[in-house]
């Protein structure tokens, strides 16, 4: 799917990628890509849809890859396993599966050009400051002290 949509986006310096699952794809593309989560050129929209897209940051266009649903009851394998609601048992065999899977790629993958809205990633350098309660780094823009110890915090921190 990576290779469909960067084989009809022109060569840019500028790449950046829109995955629209947590699910395989975000891994293709920090491999395959200078695109990664930590710098920020790989942005993951949690909406559970096997598609991306990859843009030029400069000029905002693109080219989004999906899946044509349809196209996938011709390949029966690729099918079985990208459906989950259709499997009843055993996995197909991965040799097999895998070879279905390139066979099917030409069929199976849609490519649009697209023009994305706005830019995804933050531009401006990110201001940063000390909390005045913890004493660690956090992004200012977060309010007059951390997320933590403005009561949002995901873990509670045991002293010794």
């Amino acid at each position: 799917m990576l290779d469909a949509a960067l084989g009809k986006l022109p060569p840019t310096p500028y790449l950046n990628v829109v995955s629209e699952t947590v699910v395989c794809l975000p891994d293709a593309v920090q491999l395959l890509t200078p695109c990664t989560i930590g710098n920020g050129f790989l942005q993951i929209l949690d909406w559970g849809k096997f598609a991306l897209t990859v843009y030029d940051r400069k000029s905002l266009q693109g080219v989004r890859a999906g899946l044509d649903h349809p196209a996938l009851y011709a390949f029966p394998l690729v099918h079985q396993w990208f459906d989950r609601s259709t499997r009843t048992g055993s996995k197909p065999e991965l040799e097999a599966l895998s070879d279905e899977i390139l066979a099917a790629a030409g069929e199976v993958i849609v490519c649009r050009e697209v023009a994305v809205l706005k830019a995804l990633k933050e531009t401006q350098a990110i201001q940063t400051g000390v909390c005045p309660d913890c004493r660690e780094s956090y992004a200012r823009r977060l309010g007059d002290r951390c997320p933590a110890c403005a009561g949002r915090a995901y873990c509670t921190v045991w002293e010794k």
